[in-house]
């Protein structure tokens, strides 16, 4: 990451450096946001010069993991074009690939080509998958339809997306298969290439595909040569995203001018007048904050300021709740093996909210599976280079995959009722031993745990 040379103040540089967005938020934030669950911002600012890095690193971090708190929508000042047509274009393409995988191929290609321009609008606010289905869908129609060209460029965007794909996802024809086979080995013998992604203004966050966001100016490496999915966000200007073209053993420099937001002045003024008072008290801290939660029509917001302190950083600041209430935050996130643990307990501690199981990122899925199909294509479902989903709806269950019948020993009841019998024959031997009549013993209770 380029070093800052000058450091006003930390007001130039709320300003200036820190309006990390995190280029994959679905959510928009101003007057894009969505009545979709309890909305919340979030703001990291340096405390002084030798801190900018840490607090872009903090900032970017804390924005990913909060797309992934339950029931809360995370805001940004790094609104979508059209962003309303989001949920629309996600489910325009979820139709047209259940269209395609009940061999309605006109039906499927024309909702394709319906989206298509949606599509292309709201790419920035889109899901990897997402794009990778639309890729894959408009491939498939196009080898179903004979043209095998623009098949072979589209299946290529959808593999570079989601390369963790199988040809038992592919069993719509053996053309197909032949297609898709033949394209995956090509693209696992590519070299590699690089992408340098420069900003104006820079730090701006970059994502490459599934790939960790990175602060430009940033430089990716080993990249399969071909079309890769880059997006980018940065707080005051519109997210941008596009499919840019890497070659091999080179390096791809790719420059974006970005847009900056109507309001931008304005939110510049809110975030600075919460930045020069961050440090005070709540009376001095509560009426900027309030202005800048009206501003991002948050219901709850969270500014701090991070500095490091040896190998720990510091976070210091403020969290205003949607019932007005002020409260003081602070936290030490040490540079170890619990850092990302710690970050996600501040985030879920701070605004009581839990995180969300993560989507298994496994295939994207396919029509169900013919065997004879795959018998003329020459591949077999015990094949080492295939992966098989039994947990996946659409595949149904194939002959000749039925479970082993288990052994009685295996069974769940047969030790259970051994359990029963030891448990039975313990518990009367202690019964006949401490209740004899005229013992006079001690007596007491004991506890078997047959775990």
């Amino acid at each position: 990451m380029k070093k800052h040379t000058r450091f006003q103040a930390v007001v130039t540089l709320a300003t200036a450096v820190l309006f990390t967005g995190f280029a994959v938020l679905p959510q928009a934030p101003l007057a894009f946001a969505q009545d979709a669950g309890r909305r919340i911002a979030l703001f990291v600012l340096p405390s002084s010069e030798a801190d900018v890095e840490a607090s872009l690193l903090i900032g970017r971090m804390m924005r990913q993991f909060g797309t992934e708190l339950s029931e809360v929508d995370l805001i940004t000042p790094a609104p979508i074009a059209n962003r309303a047509a989001v949920p629309q274009v996600v489910a325009q393409v979820e139709e047209a690939y259940k269209l395609l995988n009940t061999k309605k191929i006109e039906q499927a290609m024309a909702v394709l080509k319906e989206v298509q321009p949606l599509f292309e609008q709201v790419l920035a606010g889109l899901s990897v998958r997402t794009v990778a289905l639309y890729y894959k869908s408009w491939g498939v129609g196009q080898a179903l339809s004979g043209n095998s060209a623009g098949a072979r460029s589209a299946l290529e965007l959808s593999l570079a997306l989601w390369p963790d794909q199988s040809n038992l996802e592919y069993v719509y024809s053996v053309e197909v298969l032949n297609l898709f086979t033949s394209l995956q080995k090509e693209i696992a013998n590519r070299p590699s290439g690089d992408l340098e992604v420069r900003t104006i203004p820079e730090n701006a966050v970059v994502t490459v595909d599934q790939r960790e966001p990175e602060q430009t100016p940033a430089t990716v490496k080993n990249l399969v040569a071909g079309p890769h999915l880059v997006k980018i966000s940065l707080d005051g200007y519109e997210q941008w995203a596009g499919m840019i073209q890497v070659s091999a053993r080179s390096t791809k420099v790719h420059e974006v001018t970005l847009t900056p937001i109507p309001d931008k002045a304005t939110f510049d003024k809110r975030l600075v007048a919460v930045a020069q008072v961050l440090g005070g008290d709540g009376a001095q801290v509560q009426g900027p904050m309030i202005e800048l939660q009206t501003f991002m029509g948050v219901d709850d917001l969270l500014v701090v300021a991070v500095g490091v302190v040896g190998m720990a950083y510091e976070l210091k600041g403020h969290y205003l709740k949607a019932d007005g209430a002020l409260v003081d935050t602070s936290r030490t996130l040490q540079r170890d093996a619990e850092f990302y643990a710690a970050v996600k307990e501040y985030l879920s501690g701070t605004f009581e909210a839990f995180f969300g199981l993560q989507a298994r990122a496994e295939g994207l899925g396919g029509p169900p599976i013919d065997p004879a199909l795959l018998q003329k294509a020459g591949i077999t479902t015990d094949s080492g280079s295939s992966v098989f989903d039994p947990d996946n709806p659409v595949f149904p269950e194939v002959k000749g995959l039925e479970k082993k019948k288990k052994k009685v020993t295996q069974e769940w009841w047969f030790w259970t009722a051994i359990g029963v019998v030891v448990t039975g024959a313990v518990v009367g031997g202690v019964f006949l031993f401490t209740n004899d009549s005229g013992s006079g013993g001690p007596s007491g209770t004991l506890n078997i745990n047959m775990h």
